[in-house]
């Protein structure tokens, strides 16, 4: 496996034991501010307008060039069937 000597306290491969729990470290966890989790959001929503906008701008073209070519397509050749043509 690997040739790196083991690591002192820990067993072949079995899990590590993390200890008891700090207490004092118990008392640091803080909720986050609404200011924070705001400007969170904001990011995300600006991130995906960007996103949104960057894929209709890549894709717009594509379908109007299709849309085009389709009405070109439909004014050379008709697919109707006129009166007198009948299967």
């Amino acid at each position: 496996m690997s040739d790196d000597p083991p690591i002192p306290g820990s067993s072949n491969g079995d899990e590590v034991d993390p200890g008891q729990p700090i207490d004092t470290l118990s008392g640091l966890e803080y909720d986050a501010s609404r200011n924070f989790l705001g400007r969170i959001r904001r990011s995300i929503q600006r991130r995906t307008v960007v996103s949104q906008i960057v894929s209709f701008s890549w894709n717009v073209p594509f379908i109007i060039l299709l849309e085009f070519w389709s009405a070109l397509a439909d004014a050379l050749f008709p697919k109707t069937i006129g009166k007198d043509q009948r299967r």
